[in-house]
Formats: structure tokens, sequence, C-alpha cells
């Protein structure tokens, strides 16, 4: 009766952990999203807390009997990632919340992606001509730039930096969101939620989905995920990153459980929006899913279609004759070369290898080369995702490959920063865990990952070059050992476990 009392307990900690989380992403940024949001927000976060108390499986009973150790370290990460969602949720709320940002440095706290998504759909419904002029953003015309910024969307002038490098049908998410509000702020609160909580509910939808132990050492470790600093900041940035993942990851396990629609408009908005994740179809390919791979393109077709008759031809054609050939030169990007070098350092683009050998004094370090890089890359890696889909199929190998597809495809941009790109990668370690089982060198290997994956604070001169190489090449080997290595044993391929509670 006390060991069956002990696992109950066990069982129950992990789901209220659930709860507990949805909460801290929900209720600080309830003041910032009035009565309206604030309800839809809290039927989201219910949702979301619900789902995952039914999922956590009966399997983690009697963890604590089995690994005191790790169940203690677990506890200590949950409350960890508690205390990092919350206080970030507080700080996109209020940013006059310092105290809340994923780290305190001014050019973090300062920052958000989001601004430019707004920026650009602004200037949609002005019917500005090319909304992908460097005059509108300061990363490129400085100063000059915030005069030009749109005075209509309250809170935004602030905040506007990084130029808008997205296809034009993205603009329909942001151009909807201004049918509902012009406050940027609150704006950005609603992001934040929607992200974060579709983060948690797809990371442990996967992990269920995988099933067995891998996929309860997976869901065990979404507090690690949720409390590493690229999540943090691809999440207080409202990069729509974070979004493209979620959204590939969910509509790849639709197509596994024959909701072929469903999941076709899911990796559609995904890659219309980021283009990367059109690697996944060349892995949908090489497995024969031909009625999936023709109605992802059928769904990406009918969003191009509904953004042109929404948006009109300008943005297309400012895209296809202006912003294109100047992504592919990687010009669209040269902003960045200009940053801190810690930046540049970090950014785990492969065209951008150029420009960090171009800052230690490797001479011929041109754009042109990266560029050249950048096509050499995607060669090998259509290859890579091709070889990935000739795999025997198994849940585990599968979301294995999926992760490690989608971070190498993200590596493909000029401008690839690890605060954010890594997400996928310490995803994927967690489906990874398994292959610990125990053995201490393992177990130093696979947090010896981790940490270089996500790397130190930011260091000076070449120690921080070595550090930015670093990552980025272990993250690369960890994500091709994924897509290519050995199969997952058999142990690890087991159905999904039994859940309780329905």
């Amino acid at each position: 009766m006390r060991s069956a009392t002990l696992g109950d307990l066990e069982q129950a900690v992990v789901r209220v952990f659930g709860v507990l989380v949805c909460a801290a992403i929900v209720l600080p940024t309830l003041p910032r999203l009035g009565p309206l949001g604030g309800a839809l927000a809290v039927l989201l976060g219910a949702a979301t807390a619900w789902r995952i108390w039914r999922w956590v499986p009966e399997s983690v009973s009697g963890g604590f009997r089995r690994r005191p150790v790790l169940a203690v370290l677990w506890a200590i990460a949950a409350l960890l990632s508690l205390v990092q969602v919350g206080r970030l949720a507080a700080f996109t709320a209020d940013p006059d919340r310092r105290w809340g940002s994923a780290v305190p440095d001014p050019a973090a706290a300062n920052h958000a992606c989001l601004s430019a998504y707004f920026v650009a759909a602004e200037l949609s419904r002005r019917n500005v001509v090319n909304l992908y002029d460097e005059r509108y953003y300061p990363a490129f015309a400085g100063d000059a730039a915030r005069l030009l910024a749109p005075a209509s969307v309250q809170g935004l002038a602030s905040w506007i930096d990084d130029p808008f490098e997205y296809p034009p049908p993205f603009l329909l998410f942001p151009r909807a969101a201004l049918l509902v509000s012009n406050d940027f702020p609150a704006l950005r609160a609603g992001w934040f939620v929607l992200q974060a909580l579709a983060l948690v509910l797809v990371a442990a939808w996967l992990a269920r989905w995988v099933g067995g132990r891998d996929g309860q050492l997976a869901l065990l470790l979404i507090p690690g995920l949720l409390a590493s600093l690229p999540t943090l900041l691809g999440l207080q940035f409202g990069q729509f990153h974070v979004a493209t993942l979620v959204l590939s990851v969910a509509a790849l396990i639709c197509f596994e459980e024959r909701r072929t629609g469903t999941g076709a408009a899911l990796l559609a908005v995904a890659t219309v929006s980021k283009l990367f994740p059109a690697f996944l179809l060349v892995f949908l390919l090489a497995r024969r899913r031909w009625r999936e791979v023709a109605w992802t393109l059928g769904a990406c077709g009918l969003f191009a279609l509904v953004g042109l008759g929404v948006l009109g031809w300008s943005p297309f054609e400012a895209f296809l004759t202006y912003q294109l050939p100047r992504i592919s030169t990687g010009e669209a990007f040269a902003f960045y070369e200009k940053a801190p070098e810690f930046i540049i350092s970090r950014n785990f683009g492969i065209p951008g290898l150029t420009t960090k050998l171009h800052l230690l004094g490797v001479p011929g370090m041109t754009r042109g080369l990266g560029s050249v890089l950048g096509w050499i890359y995607t060669l090998g890696l259509l290859a890579v995702a091709w070889v990935g889909g000739l795999r025997p199929a198994s849940r585990l190998g599968d979301a294995r490959i999926w992760l490690g597809l989608l971070s190498l495809a993200a590596l493909r941009s000029p401008l690839a920063p690890s605060a954010y790109v890594t997400i996928s990668m310490l995803w994927l370690l967690t489906l990874l865990a398994g292959e610990v089982r125990g053995r201490p060198a393992r177990v130093v290997a696979f947090v010896a990952a981790w940490v270089a994956i996500m790397g130190p604070p930011p260091l000076e001169g070449p120690p921080e070059f070595v550090v930015g190489f670093l990552g980025q090449a272990v993250g690369i080997a960890v994500c091709l050992w994924a897509v290519t290595g050995p199969r997952p044993r058999a142990k690890a391929m087991q159905a999904p476990a039994v859940v309780s509670a329905g």
C-alpha cells in the first residue's frame, strides 16, 4: 500500500507540474491581455493542462524508489523551469520588469523579432510598394527608420529593429492580429502565451506518441527544455522559429495518425512562412508518402493564393524581385556583420561561416563564397533527408529524424542565431536521452553536448569563436547522428505507454 501510494504521488507530481507550468505562462500576462484576451488565454491554458494531465503515463510511478537521485534532480529542474517561465511571462506582460528577461543584457531585453512582423503588416495595410525596403528597418537604416515607424500600432516604435525577411503570405497572421488590436505590447503578450503553450503541448504530444521508456524520458525532460536559454530567448523575442518547429512536428504526428488534411495545413503554414521545413517533404518523398506531399503542396498553393487575394501583388513582386535575390546572396542579413563578435560567433548558419572566418583574418572570405557554401550545404542536406526517409520506420527513430532535419535545415539561412535555432537540437537531445542507459561516459557526453550546443555567456576574442565553432560542430554532429546513425534499439520502439484518466 505504501509503494502504491508513493507511485500515485509521483504521477500526481508530474501532472501538477503540467498544470503549474501552464499557469506560469498564462496568469502573469492577464493584466496585459485584458478581459477578452485573458479569458481566451485561460481557456487555452486549461485545455493544455488537461491534455498533459491525461498524457502522463502510469510508468512514472515508482521512479523515486528506482532512481531517487534522478527524481530529486527532476524536481529541481521542474521548479527551475516554473521560475524561469513565470518570470519571463511577467516580463512579457510588463517590459519594465527587467528581472524577468531571459538575460539582463539590454540588447536582449529591448529586442523583439516580433516587431518586424507588425511593421511589415502595417506597411502592407498602407499599400507600400516595397515593404522589404531597408529604409523601414533600423537594423539597416538606423534611427532614421524609427521616424517611419507605423504610428497606428501603439507601443511598436520603441521595439522595431530587425528587417522583415519572410514570404508575403506570412503577413496574413500579423494582419489578422491587427484586426483584433493595435496595441503591440498586448499582441506581444498574447503571442508569447500561444507559442509557449503550443511548445509545451506538442513536446508532450511527441513524447506520448513515441511512447515507451524513451517517450517517458522525453516527457520528463520537458522542464529542462523549458528552462534552457534558447527556449526562453526564442519565446521572449517572439521569433516565429518556435512556432515553425511546433507546427512541423505536429504536422508529422498528424500524418502518422492519418489526419492528412490537418497535417498538410500545419506543414504548409510552417513551410510557406519559414521555408526550411520544405526539407521534410524530401523525407516524405523518400518514404513514398505521396498523399501527404500532394496535400501539403496543395495547401501551400492555397495559402499563397489567399495571401495574394488579401495582400495584393505588390508584396509578392517585391519579394521575388528584391528580397529573394538578397536572401540568396546574404545581403538581406548583412546588418548582422556589424554586430558584436559574440553574435557573429554564435551564428550557426552555414553561409555565415565566411563572416566568422573573415573576422578572424582569413583572406578570401566573401559573402559570395558564403552563398556558394549555402548551396553546397543544401545539396548535402537534400541527400541527408533522402537517406533519413529510406531508413526503416519506427516512432522513436522518426521523431529523431524529424527534429534532426529541422535543426539542420534551419542552418541553411545566412543568419541562424544559436540564441533560438538550437531549441530543436535540445529538444532532439531529450529523445536521445534513452541512449545514456546509466553509463557514466554517456551521461558526461549527454551533458557536454547540451552545454556545448546551448553555449556559455558571451566571451571575447578567440575563446568566443572557439565556443561558437564547437557548439555549431556538436549540434550538427548530434543531428546527423540522429538522422543517419544506428537505428534505435528495439526496447525503445515499443508502443506508447498506457495513460490513465482516459
